[in-house]
């Protein structure tokens, strides 16, 4: 059992992409992409917030700062923006 703080980098990856991306629509495939060639700190792409379609499904759909639409086959980032601070 990997315990509470399991997919830690990719929901804080998730979240920086969301926040970029700032209140637009955006597709599941944009935010793997994001994720699979995010660059960490130190300038490589981190090894820790690879995924897959099927495994960023499960994460985007439970996280309460993405919002699905349905009809677009969309989603948004409706956390709160580091302006709104």
């Amino acid at each position: 059992m990997a315990g509470p703080i399991k997919h830690v980098y990719r929901k804080r990856a998730m979240i920086q992409f969301g926040k970029e991306r700032e209140r637009k629509l955006f597709s599941l495939n944009e935010l793997r992409h994001y994720m699979n060639n995010y660059i960490g700190v130190s300038g490589k792409i981190h090894r820790s917030t690879g995924t897959t379609a099927v495994q960023l499904t499960s994460l985007i759909r439970i996280h309460p700062d993405f919002r699905y639409y349905p009809s677009q086959e969309k989603w948004q980032y409706i956390g709160q923006l580091d302006e709104e601070e």
